[in-house]
């Protein structure tokens, strides 16, 4: 994965019954073992990467790969600037995401393999039939949030050693076409993408 890469861990992957289906099929989906990122990418981790391939740096992006929001709240091109280094990098966009994620020699999830870790709580690799736990995802998706995130990495990772899987940021997925329309589809192979939801890690805060 290179030198400076994030921790990567193996997740054994499986039969997996999608909330979304991406292509609406209604039989489990079947996921093959994959990495993921152990958690989000900092705004520390993307101002190393801005440093170091200057293409991605606000400013030098054709607005076709990023637009007008791309790392808005920077106070320039690689300086976060009053942003906690430790919090998770925002406003980033689908390309910029998978250009940064290809920079580990890893890619975005696809959205079954997000789902896949996203349903785990600390205990359970599939803790979406305990309606306390549904509640509590549920609500935190109901309210945006009027703040900027907490750090990475203050609440207990899931059960698979993931952090912040919920209620830090929305992340990009590959495939991120496939369940939403939104002002920034792409295409991908058979598949298409929408905006949604993580890791290699991304956002839309």
């Amino acid at each position: 994965m290179g030198a400076t890469a994030g921790e990567y861990i193996a997740l054994p992957g499986g039969e997996f019954r999608s909330a979304l289906p991406v292509d609406g099929k209604t039989e489990p989906a079947k996921i093959a073992p994959f990495l993921l990122r152990t958690r989000p990418v900092s705004n520390a981790e993307y101002r190393d990467f801005v440093i170091t391939h200057p293409a991605w740096r606000r400013g030098n992006v054709p607005t076709v790969f990023a637009g007008a929001d791309y790392l808005i709240d920077w106070a320039g091109p690689t300086d976060p600037g009053a942003l906690d280094p430790s919090g998770p990098v925002t406003e980033v966009s689908w390309y910029a995401a998978t250009a940064f994620c290809e920079s580990e020699q890893a890619r975005l999830p696809f959205w079954y393999e997000w789902e896949f870790s996203a349903a785990a709580d600390e205990t359970r690799t599939d803790a979406r039939d305990d309606p306390a736990w549904l509640s509590k995802i549920l609500a935190w998706y109901a309210h945006p949030a009027t703040l900027p995130p907490q750090q990475i990495g203050l609440t207990p990772p899931n059960r698979y050693g993931i952090y912040d899987m919920h209620g830090l940021v929305w992340e990009w997925v590959e495939d991120f076409n496939g369940l939403f329309v939104s002002a920034d589809s792409r295409a991908q192979g058979e598949q298409k993408k929408t905006r949604i939801l993580r890791w290699c890690g991304f956002v839309t805060w």
